[in-house]
């Protein structure tokens, strides 16, 4: 006999289950062991379970990650799992070891999941949560609000790896910001890559060129991506173009000490260059 879903949850509810809010009746809970403290997970947390899925209607097991080496490990909140799942586990403790009874609507929908799970099913979950640690969600996952935040915390942590003489390790905290929102942090976080890979070595020098030039195109005229951009462009040997970089910068600001000493370092180098080129050509033809 079917009976309805108000029916199942009282029937439920007496032998332990209590409904998950927010869900009226999908999900309901019934805890087997107590877990500790008053945290549970956030949403974008990654979690370390076991579990044991068994179908409510005859108890049959269908999977459990007990059968596999190592913990069963995802992240939450996010649609990695079902959604019996996701909203279940957010309201677990460390340790804590409970059921969670899924109807079909969070658990595998009308179809079902053939050959083990049926359409319509309803699912029991046992599931036993170990630790958690804050998760990163992927770009498309985040508001602009957290990608800002995001940005801002990887350029605090660049920064402090850049102080420390970790060079690489600035260059990779700042790639991680991501340069998908915000102007001004965008121009900030192309600045401070830029600065990074100069101290990095010459083999991120065009890298260099490229950070400078996306902060020229948001900050025109900006001083710092003029003189970075000459530094790295006067390494890779191109210099016309720090010339033009420097010379600019000047223009805006005629009193820039570094860039006056970096632009006799260009002309220098070019004088240098053109007796090569006027040398090799005696030898050639002469």
């Amino acid at each position: 006999r079917k009976h309805s879903l108000g029916h199942i949850k009282k029937m439920a509810e007496s032998d332990g289950f209590v409904a998950i809010e927010g869900t009226d009746g999908g999900i309901l809970k019934k805890i087997l062991r107590e877990g500790t403290g008053e945290e549970t997970p956030n949403s974008g947390d990654k979690v370390s379970v076991h579990y044991t899925g068994t179908l409510t209607a005859d108890g049959s097991k269908f999977d459990s990650s007990r059968d596999r080496e190592g913990t069963f490990d995802f992240q939450v909140g996010v649609g990695q799992v079902i959604k019996g799942w996701d909203q279940g586990i957010v309201t677990m403790k460390q340790g804590e070891l409970c059921i969670l009874r899924c109807t079909a609507e969070y658990g595998y929908g009308a179809s079902g999941s053939p050959p083990k799970i049926p359409p319509n099913a309803s699912l029991d979950f046992e599931v036993e949560l170990f630790e958690w640690s804050e998760g990163t969600k992927e770009p498309w996952q985040m508001s602009i609000e957290e990608k800002m935040a995001l940005g801002e915390k990887k350029r605090e942590e660049g920064n402090d790896k850049y102080k420390g003489g970790d060079w690489g390790g600035a260059v990779r905290a700042y790639k991680a910001a991501g340069r998908e929102e915000g102007k001004e942090l965008t121009v900030k976080l192309a600045l401070n890559l830029a600065m990074a890979r100069l101290k990095a070595g010459p083999d991120d020098m065009h890298a260099a060129v490229a950070d400078c030039s996306l902060a020229l195109s948001l900050s025109p005229n900006n001083i710092k991506a003029l003189f970075r951009r000459a530094q790295a462009n006067l390494r890779r040997g191109e210099l016309a173009a720090a010339q033009a970089d420097l010379q600019a910068l000047l223009q805006v600001e005629s009193d820039h000490k570094e860039a006056q000493l970096e632009l006799k370092k260009v002309e220098a180098a070019q004088v240098k260059a053109r007796k090569a080129e006027k040398s090799m050509c005696a030898k050639m033809f002469g």
